[in-house]
């Protein structure tokens, strides 16, 4: 049986298992330039620790939505193209809910998984359509975060 990523699989797998496997499907998704030109930062933004902190944050949200952009793809001529790319999908969006942002604390995973398939209902197609989703997402989180 293939991992789909969803909530009842996420609980049962070992968490040094995810993260070895996100941080390769994302290093995959995205190339070296790419993932240099995103963390490169202008003098501006290193000039004190609130905008250092928001270019960060900036750029983490650039990496997962390029990262997702690219995976329908990569998995596009794969057997069972559309089942593949939403199981990478929904790993790609753990890699940011848990190691890209660290919300663990703020939101549950099962509400995470929730709102994620929500998202992949209808994912975007390209990165570009993917940030406002992630940026709508983090917004959601730090709702959830607020009602605790």
């Amino acid at each position: 049986m293939q991992r789909d990523y969803t909530f009842s699989c996420l609980v049962t797998m070992p968490r040094h298992e995810l993260e070895e496997f996100s941080h390769r499907v994302v290093s995959r998704m995205v190339p070296e330039e790419t993932m240099q030109e995103i963390f490169t930062f202008d003098q501006e933004e290193t000039t004190d620790q609130d905008r250092m902190q928001t270019a960060q944050l900036d750029a983490m949200l650039r990496l997962s939505a390029v990262a997702l952009g690219e995976v329908t793809h990569a998995f596009s001529e794969s057997e069972n193209a559309q089942q593949n790319s939403l199981r990478m999908m929904r790993l790609i969006l753990w890699h940011t809910y848990a190691m890209l942002f660290n919300l663990e604390e703020a939101v549950s995973l099962e509400q995470h998984c929730e709102l994620v398939e929500k998202i992949l209902a209808k994912p975007p197609t390209d990165a570009l359509n993917w940030l406002p989703v992630l940026s709508k997402l983090l917004s959601d989180y730090a709702a959830i975060a607020a009602k605790k």
